[in-house]
């Protein structure tokens, strides 16, 4: 009877553990979204969940990552790819992407997980154009739309062709995005290389070249610092001619040369599209004199120019399709000669588009001039001297006479720089000082300045931002140190770089990729670094103020667009407009 109480004990007892007690596995939960960053490095990826919560996981060499029920590695995966993930607590134990059109998950949709992904052909305040998988989609845009990129919201001014997105859909019955996430620089191209194929590594997805030779802007082809260059598989975009080629398929052009524009994400160099060379090559540097899009020719320099899908081409240090090459544009192509006709493998559009008008109908203007009058909320440009009118520097990169007065709208967070003294001037200060205390200034001769209004009649440099709504001035760099110019001796110049090292001791930022406008032939032309002093300087980034405190959020890369002065030192700018 004891064995049967003591029995019946036990088997209670056995009934009523918790089997996670004994060590049992925890349930496995699946979480969908979309991958919104990949770490090679860590073995890692970003997920923006369906609910718009952000994760990141690293996944163990044990995990399968599976696509279309093949075993894959994290290099096949890509920015905006949907995905499912396998948790067993917060351990992942299984990754499950999916293609672009996937039939598994056709017909039912969850709201607010609707995704897709591209790369911008074309964008208009209400509508965005992407490629996606060789095709063309159009999609609606609005004031309403959220636009994302690294984290924060951004203008639509922002988004260039060839910018990798990923589109959002609240209604999946409707065609307007609700937001537009843009993916960041790690894969901008850094560069392009032309190299004879050495070998091809398939189980590896690497291609190695040799005697390479990398593209350098206004100078064309120079030596590669390496003898072999190793290169990563990232895209599908591998081209012979006009005919796109398996990793497989180049195996047949070893010893071949190719043309490699690539991007220098995560610390190593990817292959963003590759095409092979076929036959002798010719080099031509000009604008577009015509362009036909249906005959797939231009004409460069006056000769016809035939081009092609696989034709690489670079604007903005970005990847674009050849839909984007526009007329008028300053290119330098790169031409093979094949059954005598001139066939485009490399096209790469340069200068810079900085003061062109932006997608908003927007455009920044510089002028040079003398402040004629302040009023509240209003500056007006008046003649430097008496025998030259105020000057305009637009989008063609020379400084033109305007003899019609003009007044720009002043702001509270208009920047004014005082740059003799290398003093900023609080706008409320530069237009109301007499409703101020000027005791309130420490400055003793930034205070007798405004008290005897010392600024009006001083020359100055206006950076204004036109649009359908009005002239607003963003900054105002005053210079009454400069204040002699001749009849048709135009002293200030352009240049163009970007940024490479900033050094906030010295106030000083170098930049790479140095072009100064000639206006006698209306080009560019390259030049070594340059190393800018900017303690003369008014900053803008995105059309934003930089005054000097906020210096930290300029980032190496950004395009750099430098009014100098021929009076000052050749290392002194007066207006940096910087575009990140």
């Amino acid at each position: 009877m004891r064995r049967i109480i003591a029995l019946i004990i036990t088997l209670t007892f056995l009934l009523n553990i918790n089997p996670i007690s004994l060590g049992a596995a925890t349930p496995e939960r699946v979480l969908g979204g979309s991958i919104e960053g990949i770490n090679y490095r860590e073995n890692s990826i970003s997920l923006l969940d369906y609910d718009g919560k952000k994760h990141t996981f690293k996944i163990p060499s044990l995990a399968p990552i599976v696509i279309e029920g093949v075993n894959r590695g994290i290099y096949d995966l890509y920015y905006g790819q949907e995905v499912d993930i396998i948790l067993e607590g917060d351990l992942v134990k299984k990754v499950i992407a999916y293609p672009e059109e996937d039939p598994e998950r056709a017909g039912y949709i969850m709201p607010g997980s609707r995704f897709k992904y591209g790369e911008v052909l074309f964008l208009s305040p209400n509508s965005i154009e992407i490629k996606a998988k060789d095709k063309r989609e159009k999609y609606r845009l609005s004031s309403d739309t959220d636009i994302i990129k690294n984290g924060q919201s951004i203008s639509i001014n922002q988004v260039k062709a060839g910018d990798k997105v990923v589109l959002h859909f609240d209604d999946i019955y409707s065609t307007q995005v609700s937001t537009l996430r843009v993916q960041d620089e790690e894969k901008h191209i850094s560069g392009i290389l032309r190299g004879q194929i050495h070998s091809v590594d398939e189980k590896r997805k690497e291609v190695h070249f040799k005697y390479p030779y990398i593209y350098k802007e206004g100078i064309g082809w120079t030596r590669y610092p390496e003898y072999i260059v190793k290169l990563k598989i990232d895209s599908d975009q591998l081209y012979n001619g006009g005919n796109k080629l398996t990793l497989r398929e180049l195996n047949r052009f070893i010893n071949k040369e190719a043309y490699v524009a690539f991007h220098s994400g995560f610390g190593r160099l990817n292959i963003a599209k590759l095409q092979i060379k076929n036959g002798s090559s010719r080099m031509y540097k000009a604008p577009i004199e015509d362009i036909e899009y249906g005959s797939q020719r231009m004409v460069v320099d006056k000769n016809i120019i035939h081009f092609h899908p696989g034709t690489i081409v670079v604007k903005d240090n970005r990847l674009v399709d050849v839909l984007n090459i526009d007329r008028a544009n300053d290119v330098f192509v790169n031409t093979d000669v094949i059954r005598g006709l001139a066939v485009a493998n490399l096209v790469s559009i340069e200068g810079t588009s900085i003061l062109d008008e932006r997608i908003d109908g927007s455009r920044l203007v510089i002028y040079r001039g003398k402040i004629e009058d302040i009023s509240q909320y209003e500056v007006s440009i008046g003649r430097i001297n008496y025998r030259l009118d105020y000057l305009k520097l637009k989008d063609k990169h020379k400084w033109t006479e305007e003899k019609d007065s003009q007044s720009f709208q002043l702001t509270e967070d208009t920047l004014i720089y005082d740059s003799q003294l290398q003093k900023y001037i609080p706008a409320s200060y530069f237009i109301s000082s007499r409703y101020i205390n000027l005791n309130d200034i420490k400055d003793i001769t930034l205070r007798n300045r405004l008290r005897d209004n010392f600024y009006k009649n001083k020359t100055a440099y206006f950076v204004v931002r036109e649009s359908p709504f009005g002239k607003e001035l963003l900054a105002l760099n005053i210079t009454p140190h400069i204040s002699q110019y001749r009849h048709n001796i135009h002293m200030d110049y352009s240049t163009i770089g970007e940024i490479a090292e900033i050094d906030y001791d010295e106030n000083t930022i170098t930049f790479t990729k140095v072009q100064n406008f000639n206006t006698l032939n209306n080009r560019w032309e390259s030049t070594s670094d340059e190393l800018v002093d900017i303690s003369s300087s008014v900053i803008l980034l995105n059309d934003i103020p930089i005054p000097e405190d906020k210096l930290y959020t300029l980032r190496k890369g950004s395009k750099g667009y430098i009014i100098k002065n021929k009076r000052s030192s050749l290392d002194a700018g007066y207006v940096i407009i910087l575009e990140d």
